[in-house]
């Protein structure tokens, strides 16, 4: 099977690069090998939340601040990048809020503001925590929902000077899949209420127990595992404005965006081979002539070009033992920024930087892979399994993710 790219990876990073190949009229192929890190999205798309533990007004002019390792000095025009990233999100049915030059704030699922860049139309932000002052607030959870803070979520609103009042609602459907533990989880309940008499249901609830004079309504991030279908109802059926707060994962809004990509690129004429993991390649001249996968094992699948986005350690793009950290696929150079030895992989206290999160595969300015040293000309590496930037601590991953995949090739 021979296809003019491929790309190994199909999270955020490789559905973002398959869809602007295919869009150039080019034969793309994914190879995912399952669930996404986009199962962990908050809603939001970070482009710069903070540079040096401060946290970041406007994320354009602050990149020229960011070390010169950072992948972000590799993209040229930062601020066009932007403009196509949210573009694409755009066409692909992924709604946004934001600007690259104005970060806003999203309501974290513990209640802290965190900077964004972009985040879903339905989803709660504010530019500032001076909004809240003042706004009265229903917060409502479904009776029987554990990965919803609520005691968290009203004291640090009340602490910004709104006043909150906390609300629990519940209906046939969902108590009875309360009776199971295990779909009481926001992926299992938006799958509950994929049914327009389901939402009219909630609805009903809703306007019966909103308080007197509430601006606003805050819902966990529950409905729209496949599109904003069902949102879009619920916001037109609810007779006070209502807003979602993402939950502990699973993730409902970071499904509905892998939803959302996967279909534009099958829409496109892509080929999604889902469920697969690449085992290795064959390399000529340096180059990389094909790749053999778990499930196609005595298939060839050959490209003019390949696209690594296989993640950091917790997408398996990058793995480690106790004397060195390897690129998962085909053992490609990584860089350690200068950590050689183990115990300096990680500093002593949980929460400070720890330099083992700016571990990455070695690129060059045209984001080309090396292997032993020597760069493999149509291997490129996009998103976190770059090396170079802090994602923990910039809060950069979505960002370095949307941007390097529209830059190569």
């Amino acid at each position: 099977m021979k296809f003019d790219t491929i790309i190994i990876g199909g999270g955020l990073s490789g559905m973002t690069c398959a869809i602007a190949q295919a869009q150039k009229g080019k034969r793309v192929a994914v190879i995912a090998a399952g669930q996404s890190n986009l199962h962990f999205h908050s809603g939001s798309f970070d482009l710069l939340g903070y540079h040096q533990g401060q946290p970041v007004s406007d994320p354009v002019a602050a990149i020229a601040a960011l070390p010169e390792s950072h992948p972000y000095h590799r993209l040229g025009n930062v601020e066009q990048l932007a403009m196509q990233a949210r573009q694409l999100l755009a066409e692909a049915g992924v709604r946004t809020q934001g600007d690259a030059h104005h970060n806003h704030f999203r309501l974290s699922p513990i209640g802290k503001l965190v900077p964004a860049w972009l985040t879903m139309e339905d989803m709660f932000t504010v530019d500032s925590a001076e909004e809240l002052k003042g706004k009265k607030i229903g917060l409502v959870n479904i009776v029987g929902f554990l990965d919803f803070a609520v005691p968290y979520l009203v004291d640090a609103l009340r602490d910004m000077g709104a006043d909150v009042t906390a609300r629990s609602f519940t209906t046939p459907l969902l108590e009875n899949a309360r009776r199971s533990p295990s779909e009481m989880r926001a992926t299992n309940i938006a799958k509950y209420l994929d049914d327009d008499s389901h939402v009219k249901e909630v609805a009903d609830r809703l306007n019966s127990i909103t308080p007197r004079g509430c601006d606003l309504l805050l819902l966990p991030a529950i409905l729209g595992i496949a599109n904003d279908r069902a949102v879009k109802l619920l916001k037109e059926s609810v007779k006070t404005p209502l807003r979602f707060v993402a939950t502990i994962p699973p993730s409902v809004p970071g499904t509905r965006v892998q939803s959302l990509l996967r279909h534009r690129f099958q829409q496109l004429g892509g080929t999604l081979l889902p469920n697969d993991t690449v085992k290795g390649g064959g390399f000529e001249n340096n180059r990389l002539k094909y790749v053999c996968t778990e499930n196609l094992a005595d298939t060839r699948l050959e490209a003019n070009d390949f696209v690594l986005a296989t993640g950091s350690f917790l997408g398996g793009g990058l793995s480690s033992d106790y004397y060195s950290v390897h690129e998962s696929v085909f053992g490609l150079d990584v860089e350690l920024n200068g950590a050689a030895s183990h115990v300096d992989w990680t500093t002593d206290k949980l929460f400070d930087k720890q330099p083992y999160e700016s571990f990455g595969v070695k690129a060059d300015d045209q984001f080309r892979v090396s292997k032993d040293g020597t760069t493999i000309d149509n291997l490129y590496a996009i998103g976190s399994v770059l090396s170079g930037n802090d994602p923990q601590h910039e809060a950069d991953a979505t960002g370095v993710d949307l941007l390097t995949a529209l830059a190569v090739l």
